[in-house]
């Protein structure tokens, strides 16, 4: 039943780009496959208890064949045969050479791996279909402004199609994804919040439903405030306003902190102080990873016998934000897997099963299966362009209403930044980043330095 759904999606996503120009059905059939397609074949035993052993749909495990892999090969696939002459126009750059190694990363590996799993070939066309066709979208069919622009109204009404399921589970708890497809293993995972339930909807968990409303707020009071003078921004403080309160009502505090993050970074980034800011970040980042990674902070030690560590504990979970030190502590118990082969890990999806838990953010699954090269490229293919977009455009006003690459970069930031925690990735973000990916040619007005707001 699943793989003829896959099919059948894949058939009628001819239908748009037989009506609509390329880089509108590549956008609807990408967002619309992300949001109404089963997640894949769940096991039966998926729904006893929580189902620590099934990872994100970001990497190759027991299950092949997922929303992830089939909605970038229908939007390519149409799209080549519908818009051949924009794919003939596209040339590679030497900016998708880490994304380009990153999907044969698993092919490499898995020669040097005694027993990989799955195969490496499976692995790397897993890997290519989930990361390198997204990107490979967004190089193609997203290089204008217009494009761009497009683009962030796309994520805009992916949030505001959510509205109905938004109203329905928040009330009830998560219950349409069952009532479609079957059990949803991650149902009540993190369903129960602060004031009734957060949504799922036909998503992979409740934080990935979290994430993605928040990112799609950020889009939509860009589109608003960026061009506030404009017809289309005044409609647009609607749909923003709309989003803003599902991404508070939603209640996913990381995402909601991530989500205020974003839009301070956008407001100063026209500050003196925005690059050593940024730098900054950048480097602590660099310095807490290497620590965890490492072991060298006997976080578990420090959490269960000092006064100190039982005090964050209890205060952590006095307000509820138990889960965050929860997912560390997984960490530190499959921390000694990943010593045994940092630099190209097992080569094994499944590698932390021994352990009876595993990590429960995406980069720590990377290190583990793909080791810290395969991290490396993962994160740093999809990062370093929206990071070249900030560090160039720092001097920019709040709100360019001409430069929507800024928001587009801070959405891919935040998208990152949220998978550390969770294996559950907001998958547009690898388009976008490859929609970024390479500078235009300087046009005579960007040669008369940057370019400021109308509003401010």
């Amino acid at each position: 039943m699943l793989y003829a759904i896959y099919a059948l999606f894949v058939a009628i996503a001819a239908l748009p780009f037989l009506r609509l120009p390329a880089r509108t059905a590549m956008l609807i059939v990408f967002f619309g496959g992300w949001m109404l397609l089963p997640v894949g074949r769940y096991p039966p035993d998926a729904t006893d208890g929580l189902p620590w052993w099934i990872v994100g749909t970001a990497l190759p495990s027991d299950m092949l064949v997922t929303k992830a892999w089939v909605v970038a090969v229908a939007a390519l696939l149409w799209g080549v045969v519908f818009d051949r002459r924009r794919v003939s126009r596209w040339r590679p750059h030497w900016i998708d050479l880490p994304m380009a190694v990153w999907c044969l990363w698993p092919l490499i590996d898995g020669m040097f791996a005694a027993t990989p799993s799955p195969s490496p070939l499976v692995a790397c066309l897993y890997v290519t279909g989930c990361w390198g066709l997204p990107w490979l979208l967004g190089r193609i069919w997203i290089a204008t402004t217009d494009d761009r622009l497009a683009l962030l109204r796309a994520q805009m009404w992916a949030g505001l199609a959510l509205v109905p399921v938004a109203i329905m589970e928040s009330s009830v708890g998560p219950f349409v994804y069952d009532a479609i497809y079957g059990p949803h293993p991650f149902r009540t995972d993190g369903m129960e919040r602060y004031v009734g339930y957060r949504p799922l909807g036909l998503l992979e968990n409740g934080n990935q439903y979290g994430i993605w409303i928040c990112l799609s707020a950020l889009a939509a009071l860009w589109l608003a405030f960026g061009q506030a003078e404009d017809d289309r921004g005044q409609r647009g403080l609607v749909p923003a306003a709309i989003l803003t309160v599902m991404a508070f009502a939603a209640q996913s505090v990381g995402a909601l902190l991530l989500l205020i993050v974003g839009l301070v970074f956008l407001v100063v980034r026209s500050r003196a102080f925005f690059k050593p800011l940024l730098a900054g970040g950048i480097a602590v980042i660099a310095v807490v990873a290497a620590a965890h990674l490492s072991g060298i902070v006997p976080l578990q030690h420090i959490a269960r016998d000092t006064a100190f560590g039982q005090e964050v504990l209890g205060t952590m979970r006095g307000i509820g934000r138990g889960s965050f030190t929860w997912r560390i502590s997984q960490d530190t118990k499959v921390l000694s897997a990943i010593h045994d082969a940092p630099l190209q890990g097992a080569a094994q999806w499944d590698w932390f099963r021994r352990f009876g838990t595993r990590p429960w953010g995406l980069a720590m699954l990377i290190v583990g299966q793909f080791g810290l090269i395969g991290v490396l490229l993962a994160f740093g293919a999809v990062i370093a362009p929206a990071l070249a977009i900030l560090w160039r455009r720092g001097a920019y006003a709040a709100w360019a209403a001409d430069d929507e690459k800024l928001p587009l970069a801070m959405i891919v930031l935040l998208a990152m930044a949220d998978a550390t925690l969770n294996s559950f990735i907001y998958m547009p973000a690898i388009l976008i980043a490859g929609a970024i990916a390479v500078r235009p040619a300087a046009s005579a007005r960007a040669k008369g330095g940057p370019r400021r707001s109308r509003s401010g």
